[in-house]
């Protein structure tokens, strides 16, 4: 168990009937007329980050760090063999189980990125034959080993969008930005990256109720009279983005922002983080050099 003395929230092992244990802060009261355990469970990807598991135990820079060397293994080589892809895809998989994530839903997450990255190589062999942009361009291009390099921008695609998962289901968000802030990454991109982390879902909301609005005030609304509402659709996101953003440096500054946002207390780095380390740069380089 962890304890913050300062607001009396601490957090420990606790689990639910079906899920795996989990760790969050919570707070007890002692008043009778109150409940005596509260918390909240959130519902999106980022409930995966309580979870309680070695791989979520580790530094954040360790994980930060090895998940780039990943994926710098990955894309900085030729189009991966078969057995590489099935080697690092077993690990992969292998470090999500022990991290006790639902395979299913990182598997789902990390196929999002197949759709563009299939259109992507699709289209790129057009770029070295120099063909047409038809049907008989596209298939003269995909007649000279070009389902190699498909091949190549697919996976790699696939294999970064799941290390990328990973890192994000096994460390919580504010941990991400507190390592890149003490790898010496510049305040100001750290600054940003925690204000779209922070308000992404807000902006979310805002877009879920204006649809909402369009769809019962013009339920019969389709076709080219529905594209067209579009742009006034973005630019009431617009405006409403900009009002808000205005409403939340205001609230800030008068709660003391001086222009970095504070962070948790640092970990150290042990024996599992070094090791973790070693690991993906011993992946990365079998990867090159295989």
């Amino acid at each position: 168990m962890s304890e913050n003395p300062g607001n009396g929230f601490h957090q420990h092992d606790h689990r639910h009937p079906g899920e795996p244990s989990h760790r969050h802060p919570h707070h007890h009261r002692a008043e009778p007329s109150l409940p005596a355990h509260q918390h909240t469970h959130t519902t999106s990807f980022e409930a995966l980050t309580y979870i309680v598991s070695p791989l979520h135990a580790l530094d954040a820079r360790a994980k930060l760090v090895a998940a780039l060397l990943l994926v710098l293994g990955v894309v900085a080589t030729p189009p991966l063999a078969a057995v590489e892809f099935g080697l690092l895809t077993t690990l992969l998989l292998a470090a999500a189980t022990i991290a006790r994530m639902p395979l299913g839903r990182v598997l789902a997450r990390s196929a999002a990125v197949l759709p563009i990255a299939g259109t992507i190589a699709l289209l790129t062999p057009l770029q070295h034959a120099g063909g047409s942009w038809n049907a008989g361009g596209l298939a003269a291009a995909w007649t000279g080993g070009a389902g190699v390099v498909a091949w190549g921008i697919i996976s790699k695609a696939w294999l970064s969008a799941l290390t990328m998962v990973l890192l994000a289901a096994t460390t919580k968000s504010a941990d991400l930005l507190a390592a890149l802030r003490r790898l010496r990454v510049p305040d100001v991109f750290v600054m940003l990256l925690s204000f779209i982390a922070r308000y992404v879902t807000v902006l979310g909301g805002q877009l879920r109720s204006l649809r909402i609005a369009v769809a019962s005030r013009a339920p019969h609304l389709r076709g080219r009279a529905l594209l067209g509402s579009l742009g006034s659709i973005a630019g009431n996101l617009f405006v409403r983005s900009y009002e808000r953003g205005e409403r939340v440096h205001q609230a800030m500054l008068a709660r003391g922002y001086t222009g970095t946002l504070p962070s948790a207390a640092a970990r150290r780095i042990g024996a599992a983080e070094a090791l973790l380390v070693v690991t993906a740069l011993l992946t990365a380089l079998a990867i090159a050099l295989y």
